[in-house]
Order: C-alpha cells, then sequence, then structure tokens
C-alpha cells in the first residue's frame, strides 16, 4: 500500500446503484471504515492482486478480447 502522508488526494465523482452502495456501506460498517476509506481499500487491493497475476489473465478477459473482433 503507498503511503498516506506523502499522498496527494483528488476528488473522484462516483455514479454507482443505490444497491451497490447499499451493500458497500454494510462492509464498511463490518469492517470499521467509511464508504470512502472502503472503496479505496477494495480498489487497492484489486489494483495490487492484479499486479501479482499479471501474467495469469482471467478467462473473463481473454473470452472478451476475441468477442470485440
Amino acid at each position: 500500500m503507498s503511503d498516506p502522508i506523502n499522498e496527494s488526494k483528488v476528488r473522484v465523482l462516483l455514479r454507482i446503484p443505490a444497491k451497490l452502495k447499499a451493500r458497500l456501506t454494510e462492509l464498511a460498517e463490518q469492517e470499521h471504515r467509511s464508504l470512502n476509506k472502503q472503496i479505496e481499500f477494495l480498489l487497492d487491493r484489486c489494483i495490487c492482486e492484479g499486479k501479482i497475476s499479471e501474467t495469469d489473465e482471467p478467462e473473463r478477459a481473454r473470452s472478451a478480447r476475441g468477442k470485440r473482433k
């Protein structure tokens, strides 16, 4: 994870379905985080996992790429 002290923050307008927001809010409460911190945590985790498995491209991505032709 990056160093929060030396990190600048930017605002991002995010539009998501109300049901997804409710689910994220519930998860944030369970994890004792704010909704913003929960979204930041999940995004960071997804990015880190993506870096670990760069050579193991998910089947979903391969099949989606094949459909674009």
